[in-house]
């Protein structure tokens, strides 16, 4: 059966914001009466916001009263979708995608060091302009490289306009990654 996830990654906040704009988001989570603080814990056992009674606002369908909540994750993450939905890099300079797996080797090694220092880039196979991991785009937004996201499991899907609201209170880029384990 599998557990499903979706996270809203902010893709601009640095480690020494990401846990202040966290809390931002919890409050106004909590304060918008979306959600209330819980009292269990993520599969990752970070705490949980779970649904309050204004929770529509988060997603459409009724199934929501067996949501795992929100979980608010404020460290350096690789962020990931499904294996099955796979994602090549997208270089956001030229828009070229990494795409043969000649191309895709020196991704896999600049992963373990970005996970491990906060710190990888990649040449672009096309342009052969040198980018900081994080900045790549994925296929299928496949991948996100951040310090800060908000993951909703077990639940339907996030409502665009929740998402919406989610980048608007962060004042920064967001991709949704989603998938199944």
């Amino acid at each position: 059966m599998g557990s499903h996830y979706q996270t809203i990654v902010d893709l601009d906040a640095t480690p020494e914001e990401a846990e202040a704009l966290g809390t931002r988001v919890a409050a106004w989570l909590v304060g918008e009466g979306i959600a209330v603080a819980g009292e269990g814990f993520s599969h990752h056992d970070r705490p949980v916001l779970t649904p309050g009674p204004r929770w529509s606002r988060v997603t459409d369908e009724r199934r929501w009263l067996s949501t795992d909540g929100l979980a608010i994750v404020t460290e350096r993450t690789v962020f990931f979708g499904s294996l099955s939905t796979g994602g090549s890099p997208v270089c956001p300079h030229c828009a070229e995608t990494a795409s043969d797996e000649e191309e895709r080797l020196p991704f896999s090694e600049a992963m373990d060091t970005w996970y491990a220092t906060g710190e990888a880039v990649v040449r672009c196979p096309a342009c052969r302009r040198s980018v900081p991991l994080p900045a790549w785009g994925w296929e299928n937004d496949h991948l996100a490289f951040a310090y800060l996201g908000i993951e909703h499991w077990n639940g339907p899907p996030l409502r665009p306009e929740f998402i919406a609201e989610v980048t608007r209170v962060l004042g920064h880029r967001t991709r949704l990654v989603a998938g199944k384990i």
